[in-house]
């Protein structure tokens, strides 16, 4: 698995909200060299690679986005967990029925079959201000014709780790074929809920 250490470090930090310097002696190594991991111009060696990890993994400094991101990995329901930014959206976590039915047996957002739908509604949402705090969430139906018609209620909510980078969690319900559901499948554009409307 490759971990990305400076996210790690600074996420680690910013959760516990603590100074470089007071992480760097929880772990037993300088603060100069902490700051040369967050920024990227070091790697941690094997023991304070364990000891960054141990304290990471805490249940006592695990944060909720750590425990999100589990529960997507875990879930046995399709879900998703989305970095999104201007590279397009990029698979933090992915559910195994999510990675199986809709992703082709990979963890990558990529234009098939099974994604074209979120694609696109990902990017309507980012015209609208997915990323600008505004958006609530949004829901859409969609509808898998690779699987006979089968169609599904999602659920977009945006969220942020502790760092401030942004994430979307996306959740699929699987819906009974009816007229209802074949009109809201034809909806160009996801529903989307702001703050303060009323």
């Amino acid at each position: 698995m490759d971990i990305n250490w400076a996210k790690t470090v600074r996420s680690l930090r910013l959760r516990l909200r603590l100074k470089q310097g007071s992480l760097a002696e929880l772990i037993g190594i300088s603060q100069t060299y902490v700051s040369r991991i967050e920024s990227g111009l070091a790697l941690p060696p094997e023991p304070v690679a364990a000891a960054i990890m141990k304290l990471a993994e805490d249940p006592r400094t695990r944060s909720l986005f750590d425990d999100l991101r589990a529960t997507v990995d875990h879930s046995p329901f399709p879900c998703l967990l989305l970095q999104t930014g201007p590279d397009g959206p990029i698979v933090e976590a992915a559910s195994t029925g999510m990675t199986r039915d809709f992703m082709a047996g990979t963890k990558q957002v990529r234009a098939t079959p099974g994604l074209d739908r979120l694609i696109s509604d990902l990017d309507a949402l980012a015209r609208e201000g997915l990323n600008d705090g505004s958006i609530l969430g949004a829901s859409a139906v969609w509808v898998d014709r690779e699987r006979s018609d089968r169609f599904w209620q999602v659920r977009y909510t945006p969220i942020r780790d502790e760092t401030g980078a942004s994430f979307v969690h996306v959740t699929l319900a699987g819906l009974e074929d009816s007229p209802a559901a074949r009109a809201a499948a034809n909806d160009a554009t996801p529903r989307i809920d702001r703050f303060n409307e009323s």
